[in-house]
């Protein structure tokens, strides 16, 4: 954070009450690189509330832009971070409640793990082992983040590669069934040529799909 934006955020602050919750979003983003769980526990509670409506605001995104100086991505992911927190780490946000430091990764590394969690390609317990090594290691958190992203698209490709299996298995499965069925059909004279043909033509076409 610049100097001239917290330079903007002291003036502001000079003119508020500090029981305000605008005074607190504030003096959150302050301390943003320290405390974003608190920014995003106050943005939620602005979104969701209105009050950015009282402070002379139409929209939520426009408040963030112009008072806060956070752009609508910054704001989604802190926010979407804060939420996980609630979901998957409530007894943390509990505890940094009560003594005001919240034991966290940063919020990009958050925003990853909820990313993951929605990953159905992802097994349960690789979802599990990466928030434990997220929230209970030591880990560089930009190795850490690197890694994530690349399981994920380990995860998706072999996504696509079951895909493909099972799509040649289930073609594989179709053209035994259609030639039996010509083999039955061939000497049949209760079935019309025309029928044959048609079916033929449809086996032919099943055999392009390989």
């Amino acid at each position: 954070m610049s100097a001239n934006v917290i330079s903007k955020i002291d003036e502001q602050l000079e003119g508020l009450n500090p029981e305000s919750l605008r005074y607190q979003v504030l003096v959150a983003l302050r301390r943003f690189r320290s405390s974003w769980v608190i920014l995003g526990k106050h943005l939620t509670d602005v979104a969701y509330g209105g009050d950015y409506k009282e402070w002379g605001y139409d929209d939520f995104e426009v408040y963030c832009a112009s008072e806060l100086g956070l752009k609508k991505p910054t704001v989604k992911k802190v926010m979407i971070s804060y939420n996980y927190m609630k979901s998957y780490e409530p007894d943390r946000l509990r505890s940094g409640a009560e003594d005001g430091n919240y034991d966290a990764p940063d919020y990009q590394t958050v925003e990853l793990l909820k990313q993951a969690r929605e990953c159905d390609s992802f097994e349960e317990e690789e979802k599990e082992e990466l928030h434990r090594i997220a929230f209970e290691s030591n880990s560089d958190e930009t190795v850490l983040r690197k890694e994530i992203r690349e399981r994920m698209r380990n995860a998706e490709v072999d996504e696509i590669d079951q895909a493909n299996i099972n799509r040649r298995r289930e073609i594989d499965s179709l053209l035994r069934l259609a030639r039996k069925l010509r083999e039955k059909v061939a000497d049949a004279k209760s079935v019309p040529y025309t029928l044959k043909d048609r079916i033929d033509a449809a086996l032919l076409e099943l055999e392009a799909l390989e």
